[in-house]
């Protein structure tokens, strides 16, 4: 798997890479199914480029995890609102997304 420079459009991407954090995990998945792919989207393409914020774009996103416009855009209002992610960007735009979520739980 050789990545192309600046697209992201890595060739046979079906899994979750880099480490995962159960919390994590757990946190995202209260807020449905949505979350749950964004998170994986978020988390792959972290250990593909070795970057915290992560270009949230519609082809690649739904390519690799089935995470359609609409569904992304409702998933991360509610990670926003939750105070999950941050997110650089607007509407209608790629937006950049990085998880601010704990790795364990705080009580």
């Amino acid at each position: 798997m050789t990545p192309k420079k600046n697209n992201y459009d890595y060739d046979g991407v079906y899994f979750t890479m880099g480490p995962i954090s159960i919390h994590q995990f757990a946190e995202f998945s209260k807020h449905g199914l949505g979350a749950i792919r964004l998170f994986q989207y978020i988390k792959t393409l972290q250990g593909l480029t070795k970057e915290a914020w992560v270009k949230v774009d519609n082809k690649n996103s739904y390519k690799w995890f089935g995470l359609s416009q609409s569904t992304k855009w409702r998933a991360i209002k509610k990670l926003k609102e939750a105070k999950l992610i941050e997110v650089k960007g607007s509407m209608g735009r790629a937006p950049r997304i990085k998880i601010i979520a704990p790795q364990k739980k705080l009580n």
